[in-house]
C-alpha cells in the first residue's frame, strides 16, 4: 500500500517540477497555485500513513528554512522556496540524508560550475577590462564570479539578463553582486541605462558587466531526480561498517 502511495507522491512532485521548470525557463514566473496540488497530496498521504515525526520532519525542513531566509534577502526567488518546501513535505523520512537537503546540494552544482566558468573566463579573457571598472558604490571583486562583460545594446535586447555594473556618470558605476527580485526595479534600472546612453555617459556598444537570471527551479528538478537516485541504503551500509 505504501509503495503505491509513495509512487503517487513522486509522480505528483515530478509532474509539478516539470511544469514549473517549463514556466521558469520560458517566463521566469510560476503561479503560486502550481505547488498546491502536490503539496496537498503529499500532506494527506503522509498523514494517513503516519510518516511525519518531529525529528525527521524538522531535519527535512531545515534546508527549506535556509532557502526561505535567502528568499527574504532577495538572493533567490519565492518559487524556489515553495519547490523545496513541497519536496520536504513529500519526503519527511530518510535513511541518511533528507531528500530536501540532497536536492538543494545537487541543485547548487550547476550555479557553482557556472561561477567557476565565469572566474576562469574573466581571469583569462577579460582581466584588463575588469581592472578598468571604477565602482562608485559596491565592490567589484564579486563580478569575477557572478557575470561577464556584454555590450549595453545586447544586454538591453536580451531577456533575463541583468546589469551588475550600472553607469552613474562618465566611467563610474554602481557595482552589485546580483539583481533584484523586483521586476519593476530592474526595468527602472534599464531605463536609467538608456538615459545614460542618451546623455552620452556610455555608448551602446560599450561593455558592462551582466549576469543571467537562472531558472533555479530547473536545478531543483534535476537535484530532486538525483536525490531519488542516490543509493542511501548503500551509503548506510558503508557507514554501519
Amino acid at each position: 500500500m505504501w509503495i503505491e502511495a509513495k509512487t503517487l507522491i513522486i509522480v505528483s512532485i515530478l509532474a509539478t517540477l516539470a511544469y514549473a521548470s517549463y514556466r521558469d525557463i520560458k517566463y521566469r514566473d510560476i503561479p503560486e497555485v502550481t505547488w498546491v496540488p502536490a503539496i496537498a497530496i503529499s500532506i494527506i498521504v503522509n498523514v494517513l500513513s503516519g510518516r511525519y515525526d518531529l525529528l525527521h520532519t524538522a531535519l527535512s525542513m531545515f534546508p527549506v528554512l535556509i532557502v526561505f531566509v535567502m528568499s527574504l534577502l532577495g538572493m533567490i526567488g519565492g518559487a524556489d522556496f515553495l519547490a523545496l518546501l513541497m519536496i520536504a513535505l513529500a519526503h519527511p523520512r530518510f535513511l541518511v540524508f533528507p531528500i530536501s537537503l540532497l536536492t538543494l546540494l545537487y541543485s547548487l552544482l550547476i550555479p557553482l560550475g557556472l561561477m567557476i566558468y565565469y572566474a576562469l573566463c574573466n581571469a583569462l579573457l577579460y582581466k584588463s577590462f575588469f581592472n578598468k571598472i571604477r565602482c562608485k558604490e559596491g565592490r567589484k571583486t564579486y563580478l569575477i564570479f557572478f557575470g561577464r562583460p556584454m555590450s549595453v545594446k545586447e544586454m538591453l535586447e536580451k531577456k533575463f539578463t541583468y546589469p551588475l555594473t550600472i553607469p552613474v556618470g562618465k566611467g563610474e558605476f554602481i557595482c552589485r553582486p546580483s539583481f533584484s527580485d523586483d521586476d519593476e526595479e530592474e526595468e527602472r534600472i534599464k531605463e536609467r541605462i538608456k538615459g545614460a546612453i542618451a546623455r552620452g555617459e556610455i555608448q551602446s556598444d560599450e561593455k558592462i558587466w551582466v549576469t543571467p537570471g537562472l531558472p533555479h527551479v530547473v536545478f531543483f528538478f534535476i537535484g530532486y531526480i538525483l536525490a531519488l537516485l542516490t543509493p542511501q541504503h548503500y551509503i548506510l551500509t558503508i557507514l554501519m561498517h
